[in-house]
Order: structure tokens, then C-alpha cells, then sequence
């Protein structure tokens, strides 16, 4: 198991690195903290290019076909969404379902396996009081936690991964053996 110290602050939301297990126990000290299990940040390789009228997204260095599947969510950096994958057509064109909600020109991207946002404000999300220790909170592994503070002031409190790491460590977002977190649709 390994643990992790955050300090939540009181005005602005913060995340964790990447969960390499499929659950995790956060204990608060001083004050209540909010968190929300966010769906995976993952990286793509290479570069897109995607405007707002129109359904094709191109890609410099990209490995569409390896990294990426129909049903697919690809966005920006910030989570702002670009759509949903209908079809790829080689490592370095696709197609999405509607036209893009967002420009990106020629620069880094990430995805999410589960055709939703990883910023999506519905995720799981729970209020922690202060002093408590909350155990086997489901996130699945490859995906986040954001935190805020929920106090006058900023707040410590721990992230533990309970159980073994997968082999996949997190790195790529996707849970093994078909481990979906609840309410997400299996593509």
C-alpha cells in the first residue's frame, strides 16, 4: 500500500497523480475536505488538430489506432471536450460523432476510454469530515481524485491505495480485466 499527504486548499481544486489501484481510503485531519473520483487524464502521443465545424480530427505523431477506440472521449488538456470517437482511419486521422466542442491546434490532448470527460461533474463525489478515515472508496484504477478543502483554511489528509497495483500502473487509464468503475458504460 502506498500513501500519499495533500494539503487541500480552501480556493482552489487540486488532483492526485493517477491511481495505480482500484481502491483507495483518504483520512482528513483539521477540516472536511470534497472529493470527486474523476475519470482517467491520459495523455495522447503526439499532436491533434480539430476545429468547431467539423467532424475530422488530424494528428501529428499520433498513435490513434493503438491508443484509441470507437466510443472514445478526446479532449484538452483541461478536460474541455472535443467529442467522442465514431471511426479511425489510420494512426493519424479519425472521425467523431458530432462536430468538435473544442479547437485544438496542433497540441497535446488526452482521453478517456469511457466516452465521458475526466472532469465530468457528476463523478463520484462525497464530502469527508474532518477526523475521519473513509475506507475502500472505489475509484479504479488509471484515474484521479480532485480535492478542495471544505474549511477556513487549508486541510491535510491522506490518500492510501488499498491492494495490489495492476501491472498497468495507471499510466495508461484503462482498468484491467474489465474493471468499470459504476455507472460508466462499458464500450
Amino acid at each position: 500500500m502506498t500513501t500519499y499527504a495533500y494539503t487541500a486548499n480552501i480556493a482552489t481544486p487540486a488532483a492526485s497523480a493517477n491511481i495505480a489501484t482500484d481502491k483507495v481510503r483518504i483520512a482528513t485531519s483539521n477540516a472536511a475536505i470534497q472529493y470527486t473520483t474523476s475519470f482517467p487524464n491520459v495523455a495522447l502521443t503526439g499532436n491533434l488538430t480539430c476545429a468547431t465545424n467539423s467532424t475530422t480530427v488530424t494528428g501529428v505523431g499520433t498513435l490513434f489506432l493503438t491508443e484509441l477506440g470507437i466510443g472514445y472521449w478526446i479532449g484538452n488538456t483541461t478536460g474541455n471536450s472535443a467529442g467522442i470517437v465514431k471511426s479511425i482511419a489510420n494512426n493519424t486521422s479519425l472521425t467523431l460523432t458530432a462536430n468538435s466542442s473544442v479547437a485544438i491546434a496542433n497540441t497535446t490532448a488526452r482521453y478517456s476510454p469511457y466516452g465521458v470527460p475526466y472532469t465530468v461533474a457528476n463523478a463520484n463525489s462525497q464530502v469527508i469530515p474532518a477526523n475521519t478515515v473513509e475506507n475502500s472508496i472505489i475509484v479504479g484504477q488509471g484515474n484521479i481524485v480532485s480535492y478542495l478543502s471544505l474549511a477556513g483554511a487549508n486541510s491535510i489528509f491522506s490518500i492510501t491505495e488499498l491492494g495490489m497495483p495492476h501491472s498497468n500502473t495507471g499510466t495508461s487509464g484503462v482498468n484491467p480485466v474489465g474493471i468499470i468503475p459504476s455507472g460508466v458504460p462499458n464500450y
